[in-house]
């Protein structure tokens, strides 16, 4: 497997080239694409410089050790590629990149997950902060209330793997090191039935290290408030859907308003309606995600269940005395008690985005769980939200649901061993954070999360092959990466032509086949008007996908050793205009 992923790098290197390696991983007179850019690596901070005509990466100087600084405080903005400071409490926070963009201080704790879910395309959303299994600071001792110390501390068992308090590492040449994908068990051909032992646990992924693992089961916790007004509710997309950033299936719902038949102009105080907890928890999380109407939520209801809310427009109710807080922070830490029905929030000006975690829950079509601990490590928890609402409040969510097969909730986790089906990652990355294999083995100090150095966004080695959210017979072909390597994901109908092999029947034995490209469009139910061009309004329950403009042609073949070998051309629009991989061909792994 080490081979393998030793040849899979060096496949990346020859296809992108030595600039966007040394962009990621910087080096001394590297050539870099972005002047002043700065970037922290190996205890020393590069910057991008100009010399002559060209931009490289200079000598580094040291990083120094982290100072107190009275202007931090958690949560609060940064500047890109500063070094580690001390609050005046004296923790240690870190500049950490967002998926919305944004630049905040925060603990080891908080360094993981990146931002989350959200609307629009680009980085897994528009999220914020978020706790997550990031990576840890460099330490000296092993720490004895968890299984290893901190990244580059000692270890004395090798191959060892466990959580530290902040992430799941691995004890490699005596080094507490990150886990690559070489290093976990192989995962059973059917998927994991329930979490792999050196999976982290939900408390552990949103809690950070002073979790604790509930002892009440998940059942006790009833939902018996609505969201939002339940007669205020217009069609909701389920789960799975992909558009631009978000490559592979988004792993929560978007709840629809009928304030998006407005135009955002039309829209009065009197359309915003309250969001309110459907039980009883605590508010863990109020982070700005990049503009003052948009905001994530975290309840954690206990007995392994949170609740997250996303985009939400207004912080008003339990939460209006964070309201200025709130705006003015990337990620806000709280601990605001909150009743069932009770307010938190306003929303109007778009769909709310909305799921339910469960710690006892496991998707068992993630091929490669380990591809999520470097982002979005909450993943194989995403639970239907349906069964914990009361029945009247469930039955008014469902019907709204645009999906109207089982399960209508929708899908996230597509992979199928040895097929086409699923999620992939470029051969040479290690999983969802898009960063090359090379950084995490070379690691002696977190890498944050969120973006990628000299890529457009960390999804620019993502790739999804699963069917539509709604409408599961048409194959959606979701890539990071369509024709800019930096990245510039995009979003088109798979065409199963007549004769050929659906991508979860593709495998091995089917050898390279050729695909043609459509453009998604959609088409409403019989009877049902079609929205006029520009309306928000959220397309009607049960549309189906129907095909356009021609966008090209991709070969897919599945490997022997369970990788994927992909070539896109936009040039063409016949399969028969390729015959055979060329140069441009590139490797995906789960």
């Amino acid at each position: 497997m080490k081979k393998i992923l030793t040849l899979a790098l060096a496949t990346t290197m020859a296809l992108f080239g030595t600039q966007s390696a040394d962009a990621a991983n910087p080096k001394s007179g590297a050539t870099c694409t972005k002047v002043n850019q700065k970037v922290n690596f190996a205890d020393k901070t590069f910057t991008c410089v100009k010399k002559g005509s060209k931009l490289v990466w200079n000598a580094g100087v040291a990083s120094a050790k982290p100072a107190v600084n009275k202007s931090a405080s958690e949560g609060s903005l940064c500047t890109e590629g500063s070094t580690p400071t001390k609050s005046t409490n004296g923790t240690t926070l870190y500049c950490t990149k967002g998926a919305d963009g944004k630049n905040s201080w925060r603990p080891q704790a908080q360094q993981g997950s990146g931002g989350g879910s959200g609307t629009g395309g680009g980085g897994s959303g528009t999220g914020g902060g978020g706790s997550g299994t990031g990576g840890g600071g460099s330490g000296n001792n092993q720490n004895t209330a968890f299984k290893l110390g901190q990244l580059g501390s000692s270890c004395s068992k090798n191959g060892e793997i466990g959580w530290n308090g902040f992430m799941t590492a691995i004890c490699k040449k005596g080094k507490v090191s990150y886990v690559l994908a070489a290093d976990v068990p192989k995962t059973p051909t059917n998927g994991y039935t329930s979490r792999p032992d050196w999976y982290p646990t939900l408390a552990q992924v949103l809690g950070g290290p002073s979790a604790k693992e509930p002892t009440c089961s998940p059942s006790t916790i009833k939902f018996t408030s609505p969201v939002l007004p339940l007669d205020q509710l217009a069609p909701s997309i389920p789960y799975g859907y992909m558009i631009g950033g978000h490559v592979t299936p988004i792993d929560h719902a978007y709840l629809g308003l009928k304030s998006l038949s407005k135009s955002a102009s039309q829209l009065t105080a009197a359309d915003y309606v309250a969001v309110t907890a459907p039980a009883d928890g605590v508010i863990t999380e109020v982070s700005n995600l990049g503009s003052p109407n948009s905001h994530r939520v975290v309840i954690d209801h206990g007995c392994n269940v949170y609740t997250v809310y996303m985009v939400m427009n207004k912080v008003t109710g339990v939460l209006a005395s964070l309201a200025s807080q709130a705006s003015n922070n990337g990620y806000l830490k709280a601990n605001v008690k909150v009743k069932a029905g009770e307010e938190f929030g306003r929303q109007a000006e778009n769909m709310l985005d909305f799921n339910v975690f469960d710690g006892t829950t496991w998707l068992p079509g993630f091929q490669n769980p380990q591809a999520y601990l470097t982002q979005d490590a909450w993943k194989p928890y995403t639970a239907d939200f349906l069964p914990f609402f009361a029945s009247e409040i469930r039955n008014a969510m469902e019907a709204q649901l645009q999906k109207t097969s089982s399960p209508r909730v929708g899908k996230i986790d597509h992979d199928i061993a040895g097929t086409a089906s699923g999620n992939w990652f470029l051969a040479g990355t290690n999983g969802y954070g898009g960063i090359l294999n090379s950084d995490y083995e070379n690691a002696t100090a977190m890498l944050g999360s969120g973006s990628v150095p000299g890529k457009n966004d960390y999804s620019w080695s993502h790739l999804a092959i699963a069917p539509h959210q709604v409408d599961t017979k048409a194959w959606v072909f979701s890539s990071g990466w369509w024709n800019d390597p930096k990245g510039d994901a995009d979003q088109a109908v798979l065409v199963v032509a007549s004769g050929q092999v659906a991508p979860d029947k593709l495998t091995a034995a089917s050898g390279m086949v050729v695909y043609k490209l459509a453009q998604l469009s959609y088409a409403p139910p019989a009877g049902v008007a079609t929205n006029p061009p520009g309306s928000m309004a959220p397309w009607p329950v049960g549309y189906t996908i129907v095909t356009s403009r021609d966008r090209g042609v991709v070969a897919l073949q599945v490997n022997a050793d369970g990788s994927l070998s992909l070539e896109l051309n936009t040039s063409i629009t016949s399969i028969s205009g390729l015959t055979a991989f060329t140069s441009a061909k590139r490797t995906y792994n789960r």
